[in-house]
């Protein structure tokens, strides 16, 4: 049976794929099972031509050498984030592998998740089509080291990047005043405050519009805004001091998933009132 074209694709691009695939593989597999479908299902997403003349009904789709070392750095990584464990109940050892139950919690979400860089990012760049460059560059920190088990950086760098969407959306509200007097009054209360005194004195300006706003953007501005923001930033006071906190890696990835929501909110607050001057 011939093999397939080498894949042309990231190693991320690769990681999304097999992710795909072990969704559908039950919860235990072997690898030359797990190394077929991938064949299979790259062919069918046309990053490599059918080698088969029998069409996509082939039962075989092997990959290249090179692939299948690629394969298994990824299979490695999956076990290291504890998605996947070696072995399952009848086989204690390669190449059997099987999801741990973690794994089932992350895979079973309909919501992108941390260990599908591409595809978590992927999601956050086709929700906001201009997230600012600085929030992605703080996520995708965060995405990597929680990768790799560094919970505490991970914590950090996702805490830096909620407080950057903080920071754009108080320099949008006070973009957006009609009149220059208040403008520069509320600019005079937040200069050179610590985010939390800045965000303080925003919630006191912006909670008796909220009246006046969109139901969505009324109704959401408690759990979605309020609430993630004192999440992430407790969370990340947490990290970054050396109390001894350890952080949970159940806790991050919900935050993680929950940053996507709380970053869409901040944007469709900044186009509101950007197309909603106040005074």
């Amino acid at each position: 049976m011939n093999q397939i074209a080498e894949l042309k694709i990231p190693y991320e691009e690769l990681k999304h794929l097999v992710i795909d695939v072990i969704r559908n593989s039950g919860n235990s597999f072997q690898f030359k099972n797990i190394a077929n479908a991938v064949g299979h299902s790259a062919v069918k997403m046309g990053f490599a031509e059918n080698p088969n003349q029998q069409g996509y009904q082939a039962l075989s789709f092997p990959l290249q050498q090179t692939d299948e070392n690629r394969l298994r750095q990824v299979l490695w990584d999956l076990i290291i984030e504890r998605i996947l464990t070696i072995g399952d109940y009848h086989n204690d050892s390669w190449p059997w592998l099987s999801v741990t139950d973690y794994g089932k919690t992350a895979l079973l979400s309909t919501d992108p998740i941390p260990n599908d860089p591409s595809g978590y990012l992927e999601r956050v760049k086709k929700d906001i089509i201009d997230l600012d460059r600085i929030i992605e560059t703080y996520l995708s920190e965060s995405i990597r080291t929680y990768n790799i088990n560094q919970l505490l950086s991970a914590t950090i760098t996702l805490g830096c990047a909620s407080e950057r969407a903080l920071i754009i959306l108080i320099e949008c509200f006070a973009d957006t005043y009609n009149e220059k007097t208040k403008q520069s009054l509320f600019i005079k209360k937040i200069e050179g405050k610590f985010i939390k005194s800045q965000f303080d004195v925003f919630e006191n300006h912006i909670k008796p519009m909220l009246t006046q706003f969109p139901y969505e953007l009324k109704e959401n501005y408690a759990n979605t805004l309020h609430g993630v923001f004192q999440m992430i930033r407790n969370n990340r006071n947490d990290a970054g001091h050396p109390t001894g906190i350890k952080m949970d890696k159940e806790a991050l990835f919900a935050n993680l998933q929950v940053f996507i929501p709380y970053c869409k909110y901040i944007y469709r607050l900044m186009e509101y009132l950007n197309e909603n001057r106040h005074n």
